[in-house]
C-alpha cells in the first residue's frame, strides 16, 4: 500500500514538472517574440516604445497630447 501511494506521489510530481517546464518555455517563447517584435524598426511596438524606460515613454506620450 505505501509502495503504491510513493509511486503515484513520484508519479504526480514528474507530470507537475512537466507542466511547469513547459509553461516556462512557453513564457520564454513569448518574451522572446516580443523583444524581436520591438526591435524591429518597421514594427508598430517600435514606433509606440513598448520597452521605453517608464518616465520617457510618459514624456514621449504627454508631448503628443
Amino acid at each position: 500500500m505505501l509502495r503504491d501511494q510513493v509511486i503515484n506521489f513520484l508519479e504526480s510530481a514528474v507530470v507537475f514538472l512537466m507542466l511547469t517546464n513547459a509553461l516556462s518555455i512557453a513564457a520564454a517563447a513569448f518574451a522572446l517574440a516580443l523583444a524581436q517584435r520591438a526591435t524591429r524598426t518597421d514594427s508598430r511596438v517600435a514606433r509606440h516604445g513598448l520597452l521605453m524606460p517608464l518616465p520617457r515613454w510618459l514624456r514621449v506620450n504627454n508631448s503628443i497630447r
